[in-house]
């Protein structure tokens, strides 16, 4: 059986992360936000803003200082889509016919089935409204709802757009300067032959392992 030294191990990980790779010495452009993308496959997002949103953090280690607004601009394009991957996340377009499978099966969060059980018919009319007037965020909603709380003290207008958006009805189309999730129909944001891509759980699975 073959064995590794620590410091082995160590070189292989950061060199699978693309740590190992030159930085690249001229301006830095979409084809090097591909290259990152193609080797850590997404870029997780977060709210949380302490130097900088969390997504600009892995190119930069990787590329070393570049323009945040050119890596905006294309993960809010038709190349990349913003999806749960273990949390949100922004992920290249082609991958959406794997994660259907999840939208089809996601289940409820407890003030989700709440809302769900009480107001069905209030989540209809949150999907009818971006279907009319979309791309909107929750506070362009005609009635979005009050906080409850901070953090995760969401309206029920911010409760329906995210289930419908975890469940595929909806998709995020981008973010506005302040981070809110601007919300709208896929077939208005996505290619026709993505959506009717369908894929099993078991398919699913095997292209994310040949990744």
């Amino acid at each position: 059986m073959r064995t590794l030294t620590l410091p082995q191990a160590r070189r292989i990980a950061l060199a699978a992360q693309g740590f190992a790779e030159s930085r690249p010495t001229g301006r830095i452009d979409v084809r090097h936000f591909r290259r990152v993308i193609d080797r850590i496959n997404l870029l997780q997002l977060d709210s949380v803003n302490v130097a900088v949103r969390a997504h600009y953090m892995p190119p930069f280690s990787r590329l070393g200082p570049y323009d945040r607004s050119a890596l905006d601009a294309w993960i809010n394009g038709p190349e990349m889509f913003e999806y749960l991957g273990h949390v949100a996340s922004v992920m290249p377009t082609d991958d959406l016919p794997m994660l259907r499978h999840r939208m089809r099966g996601r289940k409820q969060y407890p003030r989700t089935k709440t809302e769900l059980d009480k107001h069905p018919e209030y989540f209809e009319q949150v999907y009818e409204e971006v279907a009319e007037r979309g791309p909107l965020t929750v506070s362009d909603l005609s009635d979005p709802g009050s906080r409850t709380g901070p953090w995760w003290g969401h309206g029920r207008g911010k409760i329906a757009l995210d289930w419908l958006y975890v469940t595929g009805r909806l998709t995020i189309c981008g973010r506005t300067p302040n981070f809110v999730s601007i919300y709208d129909l896929p077939e208005r944001v996505f290619p026709p032959e993505l959506l009717d891509r369908e894929l099993s759980g078991e398919e699913a699975h095997r292209e994310m392992l040949l990744r």
